[in-house]
């Protein structure tokens, strides 16, 4: 059975705790971190703990005990993303990709235009939120490094207000249409996306070719990259200067899409190396609207 979150599952979550089932699932705050998943049980139960109820939990329980659960926080407007599957190695895929379309048919009730879900590469779940409906459409490599301590030079900037237009120009150069279909085709959409954090801005001919975010989400630094057609080197001398000024002693975290190999190569000779390889998935919803319905009026 299929159902949310009770004031009564606390002991069942522990029991489904010390069976030591892993999150397949990597949501920004948990990428880079040790999979060490539970030491914020309570989160889980968010809605009956805090009159802000913001995360969206369901269980599977078969009867007798707790199998697996989904959990969800929002983003943006009408997004959410899956912050927890926790599913037994085990477990039926046809279960869990019942779970995930049941998440789906939630979110649809709450106005959620899409799911959006990272699992590793290789996870045993992948298959199952295929058969849910969740449909990959980027692989990405994280890379762990620094801090960065190098003498280098930068001709580029801050971000700066009237920015948007242009940047989302550079993001419609670079990022591939199935990508930006899963995502954000429109500035309205982009700005839900991309927003915060330090922020530095190369251009050419007045025209952004590489911009770098570097935020902090949950205590990480994380690293934001997107670049045209520039040169690996180039690309090492403005990230080098951007993190040498900007990333303090902390290591820094970032994710690389695989159409961005020029960005991998200058992390790589900051001394970045490859921490795991993902794939990033969305479900897009059928939401209700309010049609507008035309009257006719007696002159």
């Amino acid at each position: 059975m299929i159902r949310p979150v009770r004031p009564t599952d606390l002991v069942g979550l522990a029991a489904l705790q010390r069976r030591g089932y892993p999150n397949e699932a990597y949501g920004r705050r948990a990428l880079g971190r040790e999979r060490d998943d539970w030491t914020d049980l309570l989160r889980v139960l968010n809605p009956l703990v805090s009159f802000e109820i913001r995360r969206h939990t369901l269980l599977f329980d078969d009867g007798d005990r707790l199998m697996g659960l989904v959990s969800t926080l929002p983003f943006g407007r009408g997004y959410w993303e899956v912050d927890r599957l926790v599913w037994p190695p085990d477990g039926r895929p046809q279960d869990c990709a019942e779970l995930l379309r049941r998440l789906g048919l939630d979110a649809a009730e709450h106005g959620v235009e899409r799911i959006y879900l990272r699992l590793a590469s290789d996870s045993p779940v992948l298959g199952a939120a295929r058969s849910a409906g969740f449909i990959p459409y980027r692989t990405e490599t994280l890379y762990r490094g620094g801090p960065v301590r190098l003498q280098m030079e930068s001709s580029g900037r801050p971000r700066r207000r009237g920015d948007d237009l242009a940047l989302f120009r550079l993001y419609c150069r670079v990022v591939p249409l199935t990508v930006r279909q899963a995502e954000a085709m429109t500035l309205t959409e982009w700005r839900q996306w991309f927003r915060g954090g330090r922020q530095l801005i190369v251009e050419e001919a007045g025209e952004p070719v590489l911009w770098a975010r570097l935020g902090t989400v949950e205590d990480q630094l994380q690293l934001a990259v997107e670049a045209g057609d520039l040169p690996a080197p180039v690309i090492t001398r403005h990230l080098g200067a951007f993190l040498s000024r900007h990333g303090g002693k902390k290591a820094v975290i970032g994710l690389v899409a695989d159409y961005q190999p020029h960005v991998a190569a200058a992390l790589e000779a900051l001394g970045f190396g490859p921490a795991g390889q993902f794939v990033s998935l969305v479900r897009h919803q059928t939401v209700r609207v309010e049609a507008k319905k035309l009257v006719p009026v007696r002159a």
